[in-house]
């Protein structure tokens, strides 16, 4: 359908939708739409489109999508003067975003971003939420060097990513902090001027807190941008606060009106929605265990010890035991699909190896996201564990990577064969 709006106006779409501007002039987060340009807002998406002079637009709508227009300028003041006060800065700019869930961290940065390009800055945008990435696939730090403005940063390809393996930072503190500072440590490296933080939406209670105080000692960037308002929790003052404690100032910045808020479950199928977008034309691939090396939440070396195997399948009652390895620190016990240890079955095995024990279940790898990654551990792409097959030693992935890859990072998210999530799998000590 056409529309026209009225300069001063706003257009405001949820997605999934189209968008086409046939004449006027219009923007969104500051990033100028083109005559006969498309913009795409895809499912779960609110972008505002503001009309600067009288224009006309072609609106296509699709399921559960809709539009209105409003009289509102999009941009809070306060994000103005949070871009006026970043550009001003004399020096390299690092800012990173707090907030919580749907608060509008995306858009801010997004936004951040266009006004940043603009003034002729080198910008970076790292992407630090594991469960709604907007660069990669969830459960992944993104980093992308942007040389254009952009209404989504979905549409960005990811120049560097780090794989953590779960959707959220809870119990990976310690490697989604490492994971941002090597992001903006590349980030520096390659002499970009203008770095952006986004940051996840986990604010509540205290470890949540402490987990972002951490994160703020470590990078220390030199803008902090806390995005609140009139229904912000006690767990954001809190956070603020403790900020102030540190010594650290805070920009506030205002949530904006009408936010678009999206529940659990649509959280969750904007999850899958990039999962199959990064597994798009995969196909199984067999890779002989001894070529790669295979750690995190799957750890296989290789290196099957049938001595070792001999010795565990004589202590156990029945045909339990498929497949061992003895390493350094630790045995390796692959016990057959459908197997189970009593207590003296595992107290014997304890007292035999006098050594700790890692026990996997044939067929548990099954659909566990992974990440493909070369001999200087640089991402390549994702997996999901097809099987492991002990008896010929090989790995089958499904995956789009066609080159080699030395690494398989097995992370704790478990997707089905369509790529929906099942799971987030604990790991077994």
């Amino acid at each position: 359908m056409r529309q026209k709006i009225n300069g001063g106006k706003t257009l405001l779409v949820d997605g999934p939708a189209c968008i086409t501007l046939y004449s006027g002039a219009m923007r969104a987060f500051g990033a100028p739409i083109g005559a006969r340009e498309q913009i795409v807002v895809r499912m779960g998406k609110r972008i505002p489109l503001e009309a600067i002079e009288d224009s006309e637009v072609e609106i296509l709508l699709g399921n559960r999508a809709s539009y209105e227009i409003i009289d509102e300028d999009p941009i809070p003041p306060s994000w103005k003067e949070i871009a006026y006060k970043l550009l001003s800065f004399n020096g390299e700019v690092e800012a990173i975003i707090l907030g919580g869930i749907d608060s509008g961290k995306s858009s801010l940065s997004t936004y951040l971003a266009n006004m940043a390009l603009t003034n002729g800055r080198k910008v970076a945008l790292i992407d630090g939420d594991l469960g709604q990435s907007d660069i990669g696939p969830p459960g992944t730090l993104g980093l992308s060097i942007i040389k254009r403005p952009i209404t989504d940063p979905f549409n960005l390809q990811p120049d560097h990513t780090i794989f953590i393996g779960i959707t959220s930072p809870y119990g990976v503190i310690d490697r989604v902090i490492s994971g941002l500072r090597e992001l903006r440590d590349n980030a520096v490296n390659a002499s970009l001027d203008f770095i952006i933080i986004n940051t996840d939406g986990w604010i509540e209670g205290a470890n949540a807190v402490n987990y972002k105080c951490q994160l703020i000692g470590s990078l220390r960037p030199n803008f902090i941008i806390v995005i609140h308002d009139d229904n912000s929790t006690g767990s954001l003052t809190n956070l603020i606060n403790s900020l102030r404690d540190m010594g650290v100032d805070t920009l506030l910045a205002e949530t904006p009106k009408g936010i678009k808020r999206r529940d659990r479950e649509m959280r969750k199928i904007i999850r899958e929605t990039l999962y199959k977008r990064y597994l798009k034309d995969a196909r199984i691939r067999s890779i002989p265990l001894n070529w790669i090396k295979i750690d995190g939440t799957l750890e296989i070396r290789g290196k099957p010890d049938q001595a070792l195997k001999k010795r565990l399948s004589e202590i156990l009652s029945g045909d339990k035991v498929a497949y061992c390895e003895n390493l350094q620190n630790h045995v390796i016990l692959v016990l057959k699909k459908g197997a189970t240890l009593s207590d003296e079955e595992r107290s014997k095995i304890s007292a035999e190896l006098n050594k700790p024990v890692r026990i996997i279940y044939e067929g548990d790898e099954k659909g566990l996201l992974a990440s493909l990654e070369d001999g200087d551990g640089r991402f390549l792409g994702i997996g999901t564990i097809h099987c492991v097959d002990y008896e010929r030693g090989t790995l089958k992935i499904y995956t789009n990577v066609d080159g080699e890859f030395l690494r398989v990072r097995v992370g704790q998210i478990r997707l089905d064969e369509k790529g929906n999530e099942v799971e987030v799998v604990a790991i077994n000590p």
